[in-house]
């Protein structure tokens, strides 16, 4: 499949622009993409999601770990109060002021914080199978206008090829009319079809700029900065297509993709949601453990003086270690309606996946018949760009020796050229329908190894 390399190398030749931009860096497909990966918004905006998805189960994890707390309080009292030493009520003015440590850990709760870890790797697993779906939609644009590109610049060499032949045409039938060898209206036949070639060069050197532009969109390219890309594409598949079935393309998309795998990430997410739902209603079960002492003015000795801070602060120590059990009774049906809710939504990644799961089916089995059409399409196109080359130098000769009209010899001479259209149009669609066919089967759309 190697002449793939020929469809817009050959007809690029003699295009003016094209010529001047010769020596400036020509963008590969790959570039591209990468370039588009590197500067999307989409792409960056998802990034963050994945980790925005990570701290979440990160935090899942930690929140296995028992709970710590360092507590303290001043209080300076006035007039009528209660002495914290005697509980006795005084009326004098004091300060006390307390220190406290606590811990907790969960023994029991339903097993809801391993279903949570569960479910919140389950999402950032999703959320990154998310990522490259989005490094593929981009991927996507860029290859779709890139491609637009090499159709338009193709275009492009053709409408200048077409014109050069016209003027030619003119200069030859201009001669012939001032020895009295063709009529005055060849010449006027001749000017007509010079002036329609030139519009349609002119028509086709802006379509060309506006491809250029909707590919700089594509890839967030500085608009007032030049792009040209290389019109060598390869062809990237390796192997043949030929004896490929749809059974066999749906069963390499099915691992190589991240749309059924971020769908049945999302599905068992959705499922350890529910599992969570259920562990709401079950007891909780928690162990606490803590410190405490306190230090205030109104604690003195015998002799009326204030007991120092450090010895107040061992006497009024004091330590616990308690078990403690709840037991959910009622929460105005709350609990009910979350678990209703999750699943409903269970119920909605199940769909999801089973629509996911469909949709790449079909998508294998339209690519394949779209590659074979493109394939026929490609080669029947090069069959007919031979018979009327034939057929225009055949004209062309007939013409000198006033076999035929002008109006008959511009008939094979526009044939010609929409030959050369069609060669290039469904070459290029090969092009573009075997790289989709290897993206199913590998999940790259580069031409090298598989993207990270």
């Amino acid at each position: 499949m190697k002449w793939f390399r020929i469809i817009t190398l050959i007809l690029i030749t003699g295009f003016n622009d094209v010529q001047t931009t010769v020596a400036q860096k020509a963008w590969a497909l790959d570039q591209c993409i990468h370039y588009a990966w590197d500067n999307n918004f989409s792409v960056h905006n998802q990034e963050l999601d994945v980790k925005i998805r990570h701290a979440d189960f990160r935090q899942a994890k930690n929140n296995l770990l028992p709970s710590l707390t360092l507590q303290s309080s001043f209080n300076q009292n006035y007039g009528r109060s209660i002495d914290p030493t005697t509980n006795a009520y005084i009326d004098v003015q004091f300060f006390n002021n307390g220190y406290g440590a606590g811990s907790s850990i969960d023994l029991f709760n339903g097993f809801m914080k391993l279903n949570t870890i569960d479910m919140q790797r389950l999402n950032y697993e999703a959320e990154k199978n998310r990522l490259q779906q989005v490094r593929n939609e981009v991927a996507f644009t860029v290859i779709n206008s890139y491609f637009d590109v090499l159709l338009q610049q193709g275009l492009s060499s053709i409408a200048w090829e077409n014109y050069r032949l016209s003027r030619n045409q003119l200069d030859y039938t201009t001669k012939f009319v001032a020895v009295g060898r063709k009529p005055g209206t060849d010449l006027l036949e001749t000017e007509a079809n010079l002036a329609a070639d030139s519009f349609l060069l002119v028509q086709s050197h802006h379509l060309l700029e506006q491809a250029t532009l909707g590919l700089k969109y594509q890839m967030n390219y500085p608009l007032s900065d030049s792009l040209v890309v290389d019109t060598l594409v390869p062809s990237i598949f390796s192997g043949s297509m030929d004896t490929l079935s749809m059974e066999e393309l749906f069963r390499a998309a099915s691992v190589a993709l991240p749309d059924l795998i971020y769908a049945k990430n999302q599905l068992k997410a959705a499922k350890k949601a529910v599992q969570i739902s259920k562990g709401d209603f079950s007891p909780s079960l928690g162990f606490y453990a803590g410190w405490g002492s306190s230090y205030t003015e109104t604690d003195r000795d015998n002799s009326n003086q204030i007991i120092p801070f450090s010895d107040q602060i061992t006497n009024n120590s004091n330590e616990y270690l308690s078990i403690g059990i709840e037991i959910p009774l009622f929460s105005k049906f709350s609990k009910y309606t979350s678990l209703s809710k999750s699943k409903l939504k269970y119920q909605q990644a199940k769909i999801n996946y089973e629509d996911i799961s469909y949709k790449l089916q079909m998508g294998a089995e339209k690519s394949l018949t779209e590659w074979r059409a493109a394939r026929a399409e490609y080669e029947s196109s090069l069959s007919q760009l031979a018979w009327s080359r034939k057929a225009f130098e055949a004209a062309e000769k007939k013409l000198d020796k006033g076999l035929i009209s002008i109006i008959e010899f511009y008939i094979q001479k526009n044939k010609w050229v929409r030959a050369k259209t069609e060669v290039l149009r469904t070459g290029l669609q090969v092009l573009l329908k075997e790289r989709y066919i290897r993206f199913l089967m590998t999940g790259s759309l580069l031409g090298g190894t598989r993207e990270k």
